[in-house]
């Protein structure tokens, strides 16, 4: 990847329903905190036709099929003890369904290997022809998916039961329905618009942000805010709200009155824990860690060994180097991870790889024998987000961790064991806490009450609540009341992240619901896998990786929603309370606050 420009992939319509089997690019944008984005593989093109819009018939049969697919589906050990042989109609009816579904898949596979090629290998003079390569492929694509041959193909399982005795089965044409019932709604004027503005959208933002004029781009967000009301509009089912609709897009089965209950618990409770932290006395650092430099090449070996005790498979999958740290590939037998490297900032690289091999690991742990279709795909982008968060917070943020690298760590860099660096100076290190204007620079501890304050606004923006006008403004009040600090300019407060820029709205909630589905799954595995602390200290992640892969990689999309896996998982829907008892317990300790 050469430019910024390109560096930037937010498409206007990334969501999860996008992932054609695992087909995905998933960013990091920080060492603290990275943001997942899908390839764009079904994305509308403007120029394709679709067919007609579903009925309200259809509709109500989507949403009955939710319905039983919700109270068919336990677990994906029951589920795959219990299913049923296909015969006659039924049998048929479902295998040219997959048939058609698989193909599509691989289309989505060959868009995420050109994307993966642009972003790591790909020369500067070929971006323009990989752009027509992409939209041919979108093209495509797009006309497989809104084909009315795909709808009857669905219709034909629908109407012969395929589903029947086998929750994988329905989940597959639970999926099916949704996507295509989802694409063929968008009319092709609103497809026409999301494209204008999409572009408009990213160059108005970058020059807004670049000279700190908030007013230049606040005409090309109301636009954007506008288009995604109507675009819910046409695509939702009755009765769903605009803004419901687009966090869907990302988190499937969230809402807003459900994000609301989780996230009023991380301002009452949370909140006062990060004040309390910041006030006590900043953690001292040992000097080797803060000056001088590691080199890239030790840095590279480091990681590579560290991705190796976590279990990546370099068999099916790569580690190279790219400007923006991301996962993508075609898992679970090619899965394709990056990172990058600074000499004077050893840990970026470490925490970035960790994060990243957690994508991976989720990818590689997807359910070979649903291979192509929607079943096999992750949950959503909060789960997605969950198996990096674990990892990197809850595995390498540990004081085990560093203990049971550091032999590793001290033979890549011998200045620090020369100087007496020890686990608990890591352990300190990667744990540090501090108030910003930045979400992508945030800590563990901060980083939650960045996307609050991003979801209160969105909220309010689709809730006529507040206008464009007044967002700066509203800004400024919220960082005060969240974290006590405020923005002196717009480019460091309301300015600072794309995602708005092609009115990626519903998107930010998700990097937060991740770090707390991980922490409830990290609290239930430590019950479940015997020793667990000490299997972390000793370097023994087996037995780790593989429970969070026959608990949650290899059930894919089985569940209709996140806070349903996590009932499978740990026995209950998500909750706040786990996260924050977490946070509270850990930095009460480091800072003794």
């Amino acid at each position: 990847m050469k430019t910024n420009h390109r560096a930037r992939s937010l498409p206007a319509r990334a969501s999860m329903r996008s992932i054609a089997s695992s087909s995905v690019i998933l960013r990091r944008c920080c060492a603290a905190q990275r943001v997942s984005v899908p390839s764009t593989s079904s994305r509308r093109v403007a120029s394709v036709r679709p067919a007609a819009a579903p009925s309200s018939a259809a509709a109500r049969r989507r949403r009955a099929m939710t319905t039983t697919t919700t109270t068919t589906i336990a677990s994906a050990s029951a589920a795959s003890s219990s299913s049923s042989p296909l015969a006659g109609d039924a049998k048929t009816a479902y295998d040219a369904l997959a048939t058609r579904l698989r193909k599509m898949s691989d289309l989505g596979a060959i868009e995420a290997t050109l994307q993966w090629d642009e972003l790591v290998m790909m020369p500067d003079a070929a971006a323009e022809a990989r752009g027509r390569q992409k939209a041919a492929l979108a093209e495509l694509s797009h006309r497989e998916a809104t084909s009315a041959a795909h709808g009857d193909a669905i219709a034909a399982a629908e109407r012969a039961h395929s589903g029947d005795g086998c929750a994988w089965r329905a989940a597959v044409i639970r999926d099916a329905r949704r996507d295509y019932d989802d694409a063929i709604r968008l009319p092709g004027e609103l497809k026409a618009r999301e494209a204008t503005l999409g572009a408009r959208g990213y160059a108005a933002w970058v020059k807004a942000r670049e000279s700190d004029d908030w007013d230049s781009f606040a005409p090309t967000l109301e636009e954007l805010v506008t288009l995604r009301k109507e675009m819910a509009a046409a695509c939702a089912d009755d009765g769903v709200e605009p803004y419901d609709y687009w966090l869907d897009q990302f988190e499937r089965g969230m809402k807003r009155e459900r994000l609301e209950e989780i996230f009023s618990v991380l301002r009452a409770s949370l909140a006062p824990v990060i004040a309390k932290t910041l006030e006590a006395p900043k953690l001292e650092h040992h000097p080797a860690l803060v000056s001088g430099t590691f080199p890239e090449d030790a840095q590279e070996r480091f990681c590579r060994a560290i991705a190796t005790k976590m279990g990546f498979d370099f068999n099916s999958g790569r580690l190279d180097r790219s400007v923006h740290p991301f996962t993508g590939g075609v898992g679970p037998i090619d899965v394709r991870i990056t990172t990058r490297y600074d000499e004077n900032n050893f840990m970026d690289a470490v925490m970035g790889t960790i994060h990243e091999v957690g994508h991976a690991l989720y990818e590689q742990g997807l359910n070979a024998e649903q291979d192509g279709l929607p079943v096999q795909r992750a949950l959503s982008m909060g789960i997605h987000e969950s198996q990096s968060l674990f990892w990197e917070r809850y595995v390498g943020q540990s004081l085990g961790f560093w203990r049971s690298v550091l032999p590793e760590f001290h033979a890549s860099f011998p200045r620090t064991k020369e100087e007496g660096v020890t686990a608990e100076d890591l352990y300190r290190y990667v744990n540090k806490a501090s108030a910003g204007f930045i979400r992508v620079d945030a800590d563990e501890l901060t980083y939650s009450m960045h996307v609050v304050l991003r979801f209160e606004i969105e909220r309010a923006i689709f809730a006529g609540e507040a206008s464009v006008a007044e967002l700066p403004s509203l800004w400024r009040t919220k960082m005060r009341e969240l974290l006590g600090v405020v923005p002196d300019t717009d480019a460091l407060g309301v300015l600072q992240d794309v995602h708005w820029s092609d009115g990626s709205f519903g998107y930010f909630p998700s990097y937060t619901l991740g770090a707390m589905y991980a922490c409830q799954f990290h609290a239930r595995a430590r019950e479940e896998i015997e020793g667990f602390d000490a299997l972390v200290e000793n370097g023994d992640l087996a037995p780790i990786r593989e429970w969070l892969r026959r608990k949650i990689h290899a059930v894919g999309s089985l569940h209709p929603s996140a806070d349903e896996l996590c009932v499978a998982v740990t026995g209950a829907k998500l909750d706040p309370e786990v996260y924050v008892t977490y946070l509270r317990e850990k930095y009460s300790a480091l800072y003794g606050a």
